[in-house]
């Protein structure tokens, strides 16, 4: 078998690969002293991170709220009350879309008393046309 990786390594130290592999590494490591010094170097680093202290913790904050008495918790319609504001935004939203679906747009045939204005804009233009008719290609001014 060739040398396993570190990380091979650790998993066989903490026990987290399959009884195949662990004993395969585990002869391994009895025949190659690289790998002996490597495991030897892992077990050292587990065994000073489990000496380290746990840190204290500043805020515990299930404690804090899980205490907290029932008389300062909102009523069940104060909760429903916090919604209204976005309610009537929506109800409002819906009724001007309604309202605006129901109505015919401006300029509309439906609408005798106003004129549909002719654009232009969309006939179609011959190439080379765009430049003659905006005046950007006037021979005489683009000499001087």
């Amino acid at each position: 078998m060739p040398c396993p990786r570190t990380v091979l390594l650790s998993a066989y130290l903490d026990r987290a690969c399959t009884e195949r592999r662990a004993m395969l590494i585990g002869v391994h490591v009895r025949s190659c002293p690289a790998c002996a010094a490597e495991l030897s170097a892992l077990q050292r680093l587990s065994d000073e991170l489990r000496e380290l202290p746990d840190p204290p913790l500043d805020l515990d904050l299930a404690v804090r709220y899980s205490s907290r008495p029932a008389s300062r918790r909102a009523p069940a319609w104060r909760l429903w009350l916090g919604w209204s504001p976005a309610g009537l935004a929506i109800a409002a939203a819906l009724a001007m879309g309604v309202g605006l679906g129901v109505l015919p747009p401006p300029g509309s045939p439906s609408d005798p008393g106003v004129r549909t204005a002719s654009l232009r804009v969309f006939d179609p233009v011959p190439p080379g046309g765009l430049c003659a008719a905006a005046g950007l290609c006037n021979p005489s001014k683009e000499q001087t």
